[in-house]
């Protein structure tokens, strides 16, 4: 067990700040001593005031240098003890280049509040000498999105343990962020979204969207049931459309976070652009970042290495200055693409996002490390893939494996779990484009890596072994190998099962997918007693995280409804085609696909004219899978005679 420590500095004016952040490391406390670590918040007022002889502020900085991690807190004032120990912890750092990591959080100022003189000599001086940003936070969630961003970063270093990777643990789902599971933040809470336009006209539309389908509803007018479906349909893009900008929005801010802690210099056109995301304004971020400007920069930093590198003595501090605006720059360009992307109105945003990634690269790749280079890449393969570029991603993915090949021999200790992670995510890019036989080389070589790496810290590395097992049996199932898919989704699912007895807000998703992936294996090889009790199992789960999460979660409990309403049907047993094929309809307002299996059902059971009235009024939108579905019944022979002619009519109907 790793114990963390957290200093919090700041004068009394913050006493509440100071007593929900304590609370939130209780908290944190709690999420992380499963995964080995135990977190504790030290304050001043912790501390008992009984006389030592010495000056107590100094038994105060020799916790603070002591600390792994150092919060100063200011607000109107800059207290000269909270001043003192934020100099203790820089100071202490200096020296061991380890600890403590020193960060400052400034509460925005309401109307009629002003800083002292104290506080702005502090932050000029903080900025310019520093080269620090510090985190502004107006909200106690703000304040603790940014602490519990920075600690998600940070662990691998204060735990001493090089082979944990920086892993992103967070989700974002219905507008709350959340951390293994845990709530953190609510996204209106949030400056960067709470006043982003974009963000605020999405919400107002879905607001508009559920008042409108609500009062249609009440009528209990059954023919304004089309009116419905078409205004859910324009609901559910709504909601796709604010979750893609949430995803982005928190991808942008987990950047900014990180920048303000990687110890690279901070100018000012970074700041004005954290200042301008801050207040919603991505419009401006991008207007900052112009490339113009970090490309003239970028020009000057390489032309100072170059200067560096040909003094003999003076130019290692050049050299190094280089770097670290080198690295700034690159950053800059991360975030200029970032904020591209939340974008809307801009048609071209893919385009110059790609622009400002590569613009980054190739910075890196000049200059600065190939550990540097290979985890830029890996972003940008990321970021290509999920945008299904697929042909661009893969040449990313592909120099990012190259390198961590040559460094793994150097150090496995370190680069191993990247190694891991780049074959895996090169290898589900393969497979989405049916490259299958490089897609299982790279799956097994990751799946390798990570099983003995979970022998040694089964914590860490088992989500990941689940997840390299669980692709391999997408992969095994896809080629039609269903005895080594089997055997796949078995060994993930029995890793997922015990992961989500311990923490089942994380861990139940992931095991339901698994448990639907093995219906469907099942189904296949017609082992329908055991597909009907994997897709039951799925279906248990999507039932509980609807009903907590539907936005989420909905379209996956239709999935399931509609798999085992289909399953009922290949097995003639119609009652309970219709029973799922109900149950996942209060659902499905969009694609509509399960109304094929209601329909069968009903038609099936004698029961027409409650069949015709579905099919005719899903016969525009779904002839061709009517159709197609009673074909298959007729090789199955699952129809009974005595609903033959009634069928026949049916598909008479639909081809009219």
């Amino acid at each position: 067990m790793k114990n963390i420590t957290v200093f919090l500095a700041s004068s009394d004016e913050l006493k509440n700040d100071r007593n929900s952040f304590h609370s939130l490391v209780a908290s944190l406390d709690e999420i992380f001593e499963p995964r080995g670590y135990r977190i504790r918040c030290r304050r001043w007022e912790d501390f008992s005031a009984f006389c030592t002889g010495t000056r107590t502020q100094n038994d105060y900085n020799r916790i603070v240098r002591a600390s792994d991690i150092c919060i100063c807190m200011f607000h109107r004032k800059a207290g000269e003890y909270t001043i003192e120990e934020f100099n203790q912890a820089l100071d202490e750092y200096v020296k061991n280049q380890s600890h403590p990591k020193t960060f400052v959080y400034i509460r925005a100022l309401i109307e009629g509040e002003m800083e002292d003189e104290a506080l702005k000599r502090f932050k000029e001086d903080l900025f310019d000498r520093v080269g620090h940003y510090w985190c502004n936070y107006a909200t106690d969630d703000a304040m603790k999105l940014h602490f519990v961003m920075q600690l998600e970063r940070i662990i691998p270093s204060v735990s001493g343990n090089a082979s944990v990777t920086e892993g992103n643990h967070f989700k974002i789902e219905n507008g709350v962020v959340s951390l293994y599971g845990h709530k953190i933040a609510e996204l209106d809470n949030l400056s960067f979204a709470a006043e982003n336009p974009e963000y605020l006209s999405l919400k107002e539309s879905i607001a508009r969207l559920n008042t409108e389908i609500a009062r249609l509803r009440a009528t209990g007018v059954a023919e304004l049931q089309p009116m419905i479906d078409e205004k859910q349909a324009e609901l559910y893009k709504k909601r796709e459309s604010l979750n893609r900008l949430e995803s982005r929005l928190f991808d942008l801010a987990l950047s900014i976070n990180k920048l303000i802690g990687s110890g690279t210099p901070v100018s000012e056109r970074k700041r004005l652009a954290i200042e301008m995301f801050e207040r919603g304004n991505s419009k401006g971020v991008v207007e900052i970042l112009n490339e113009k400007d970090i490309a003239a920069d970028a020009a000057q930093a390489c032309k100072e290495i170059e200067q560096g590198k040909l003094l003999v003595d003076s130019g290692r501090s050049l050299i190094e200055a280089g770097l670290q605006k080198t690295r700034s720059l690159a950053e800059e360009y991360v975030l200029r693409a970032k904020a591209l992307m939340t974008d809307y109105a801009e048609p071209r945003r893919f385009e110059l996002a790609c622009h400002a990634y590569e613009q980054g690269i190739e910075l890196t790749r000049a200059n600065l490390s190939e550990e540097e280079l290979a985890k830029s890449l890996f972003e940008y393969g990321c970021f290509l893939q999920t945008n299904k570029r697929y042909d661009l991603a893969e040449v990313r993915y592909r120099e990012n494996l190259d390198i961590y090949q040559r460094l793994v021999p150097i150090s496995p200790q370190v680069y191993e779990p990247d190694l891991a992670m780049a074959q895996s995510n090169l290898g589900t890019l393969y497979k989405d484009t049916r490259r299958y036989e490089d897609s299982e080389k790279l799956c097994l070589s990751a799946m390798e890596i990570r099983r003995r790496l979970a022998a040694a810290n089964p914590q860490v590395y088992e989500p990941d072994l689940a997840m390299t097992q669980y692709n391999l049996g997408c992969l095994y199932s896809d080629t039609q190998r269903y005895e080594d898919s089997e055997k796949m989704y078995l060994s993930a699912m029995e890793i997922r099962r015990r992961l989500a007895v311990a923490n089942p807000q994380v861990y139940e998703p992931d095991l339901a997918d698994t448990q639907y992936n093995l219906g469907c294996l099942y189904y296949n090889i017609q082992r329908y007693e055991d597909s009907e009790e994997m897709y039951l199992s799925a279906l248990e789960v999507y039932q509980r995280l609807t009903a907590v999460n539907p936005q989420v979660y909905e379209p996956y409990l239709v999935r399931a409804c509609n798999n085992l309403s289909f399953l009922f049907l290949a097995q003639g047993n119609f009652e309970e085609a219709e029973r799922y094929a109900r149950e996942g309809s209060k659902y499905d307002f969009t694609h509509h696909a399960i109304y094929t299996n209601l329909a069968a059902s009903l038609l099936l059971q004698g029961r027409y004219a409650e069949a015709e009235e579905i099919y005719l009024l899903y016969k525009e939108e779904l002839k061709e899978d009517f159709l197609s579905d009673f074909e298959d019944f007729y090789r199955r022979g699952i129809i009974p005679p005595e609903r033959e002619d009634d069928v026949e009519r049916i598909k008479k109907l639909l081809s009219k």
